[in-house]
């Protein structure tokens, strides 16, 4: 995203989720440019313990875990043909995961808002009002072991996929997490074209006003558990 970050084309700046702001670096307050620069350097080091640290350590937790509760997938690195998995059970398999995760994610989420004692590891996350990718794993290790891990976990559990669909559903997190914290709406990302989808600005609105749409990548649980509510109130402002 640096390339179209940088250079400020109408075309991709026509999708922008927040087009009455100007992007932090470009603000004509200096400490305004000096916070963003200073939360930056955060994200990069929180992102660093994040993903090279603490997720190694979470999966290999989950591994030993699972041997010691006899819970082992045994098929996961089978790769011959008796155990490789059809196309529709890969399917089935990776939109369990998809849909376990975001209801993991939707409670996990939520928790982090409604008790001050989860709040104070997750308000980190909320130091970015504007959306850019840095703002995807900045997370306090709390948060993210807590809402990041855990719903990731019970998916992978629940299901025991094949090694090719945990590799689909890694890739799928990722991007969808990138997507959320991208700071446009582009409408050609893949992971907003299938039904259920839930909108990009969604998760840049709850970073705006701390509030509702708790959910991600669907909009199931955020329709079931009235996680619109806030929502569909700027939206029917808006029209």
């Amino acid at each position: 995203m640096l390339p179209i970050y940088w250079i400020q084309h109408p075309f991709f700046e026509q999708y922008k989720i927040q087009p009455d702001k100007a992007w932090p670096w470009l603000d004509t307050k200096q400490h305004v440019r000096d916070k963003f620069k200073k939360l930056s350097l955060k994200s990069i080091k929180l992102t660093s313990i994040n993903l090279f640290i603490l997720l190694p350590l979470m999966s290999a937790m989950k591994i030993w875990l699972a041997r010691v509760t006899g819970l082992e997938n045994p098929n996961a690195f089978l790769i011959d043909e008796e155990h490789w998995p059809s196309l529709i059970r890969n399917v089935i398999n990776l939109s369990s995961m998809v849909v376990l995760h975001e209801f993991g994610f939707y409670i996990t989420h939520k928790m982090m808002h409604t008790y001050p004692s989860l709040y104070k590891y997750h308000k980190i996350h909320h130091e970015y009002k504007m959306n850019t990718t840095l703002a995807s794993q900045h997370n306090h290790p709390i948060d993210f072991i807590l809402s990041i891990g855990a719903p990731a976990m019970l998916a992978v559990t629940a299901v025991q996929p094949h090694m090719i669909t945990l590799f689909q559903f890694t890739v799928w997190t990722m991007v969808a997490n990138l997507d959320d914290h991208v700071g446009y709406a582009f409408p050609w990302s893949p992971v907003r074209w299938f039904p259920l989808a839930a909108a990009t600005d969604e998760h840049e609105f709850h970073h705006s006003i701390n509030l509702g749409c708790y959910a991600s990548k669907l909009s199931i649980f955020n329709s079931l558990f009235g996680g619109y509510k806030y929502y569909n109130k700027k939206k029917t402002k808006s029209l």
